[in-house]
C-alpha cells in the first residue's frame, strides 16, 4: 500500500473519530471504537496520535475523549468565516450598485490580504484582484484598510518583512512611507488605492470587525480613477458605511467616546 493511501485512510478514521466526538460529547475508546467499526488496539493509538496534535484531549471521565481545544477552535473560525460571507454580501451589492465599481471583501493572511469575494461592477475590471487571489497588505485599498487596522505587534512583523523585501524589491514602498500612510488610515477610517495594483484604476476600503472587536475583514470599491477619486467624500462614505454595517452584523459594537455616557446621563 502507497504513503498516500495510507495517509487518506488515516485522515478518514480521524475525521470519523472528530465525527464521533462532535455528536457524542465524552465518549470511551470502547465506544468511539463501536461508532466507528475500528479496532480497540487500533483506535487506542489513533487517539494517542490525535491528542499529541490537539484535536482530541482527554475527557474528565476515566478513559474518555472529547474533542480537542484545536478542533473547536478551527471550527470556531470556520463559523466566523460563514457568518462574515453572509453578512458581507448584502452590502457588497449595495455598495457595487451604488457606487457603480466593483465590490471587494478581503481578509487578513499573514503579510497579504487574500479575496474571499467580490461582485464584478460596469466598466474595467481588475485581473489582480480575482476570487481567491492575494494582494500584499501594502497594494490595493482593501488590503491597506487591513494594514492600518492591525494590532500593532502583528503591524510591526509587517512591516519588517517588507522592509526587508524592499531591499530586493523596488516595487516594494519604504518602510516610512508605509508607517505614515498606516497612521493616516487609521486616523480617518478608510484607506485609498491610486493606481498602484492597476494602471488608471482607483479604490476605497474600510476595515470590517467582529464581536470580539478583531479586525477580520474589508470592504473595498475600485473603479476608473475618475469614478473613485472624482468624488472621494461621497466614496469613502459609502464605504465607511458598509464596513460598518459589516461590522454590526458580525456583533461590533464601537466603543464609547470617553465622556459619551456622562454626557448621554445628562440629556436624559
Amino acid at each position: 500500500m502507497s504513503e498516500n493511501v495510507r495517509g487518506l485512510e488515516l485522515l478518514t478514521k480521524a475525521d470519523g473519530v472528530l465525527r464521533a466526538l462532535e455528536s457524542g460529547g465524552n465518549l470511551s475508546v470502547s465506544e468511539l471504537a463501536t461508532l466507528t467499526g475500528e479496532p480497540l488496539s487500533s483506535m487506542y493509538r489513533l487517539l494517542s496520535h490525535l491528542v499529541s496534535v490537539g484535536w482530541v484531549d482527554k475527557g474528565a471521565a476515566r478513559a474518555t475523549y472529547r474533542l480537542g481545544l484545536y478542533a473547536l477552535e478551527v471550527g470556531g473560525v470556520c463559523d466566523d468565516r460563514l457568518d462574515l460571507l453572509a453578512a458581507a454580501r448584502p452590502e457588497l451589492t449595495r455598495l457595487r450598485d451604488a457606487s457603480g465599481g466593483t465590490a471587494f471583501l478581503h481578509v487578513p493572511h499573514g503579510a497579504e490580504a487574500v479575496c474571499v469575494d467580490r461582485l464584478a461592477g460596469r466598466g474595467v475590471r481588475s485581473l489582480k484582484q480575482t476570487l481567491g487571489g492575494s494582494l500584499p497588505l501594502y497594494a490595493g485599498a482593501g488590503p491597506r484598510a487591513l494594514l492600518a487596522q492591525l494590532p500593532p505587534g502583528e503591524a510591526a512583523l509587517v512591516l519588517d518583512a517588507f522592509e526587508q523585501q524592499a531591499r530586493t524589491d523596488p516595487e516594494v514602498p519604504p518602510r516610512s512611507q508605509l508607517e505614515h500612510e498606516r497612521r493616516r488610515d487609521a486616523a480617518r477610517g478608510y484607506a485609498v488605492s491610486d493606481g498602484d495594483v492597476t494602471p488608471g484604476v482607483a479604490a476605497m476600503g474600510a476595515p470590517i470587525f467582529n464581536h470580539r472587536g478583531e479586525l477580520v475583514a474589508s470592504i473595498s470599491v475600485s473603479g476608473l480613477r475618475p469614478l473613485v477619486l472624482g468624488k472621494e467624500a461621497e466614496m469613502s462614505r459609502l464605504v465607511i458605511a458598509a464596513a460598518e454595517r459589516v461590522s454590526a452584523g458580525l456583533g461590533f459594537r464601537p466603543p464609547e467616546a470617553p465622556g459619551a455616557e456622562e454626557e448621554s446621563e445628562a440629556s436624559r
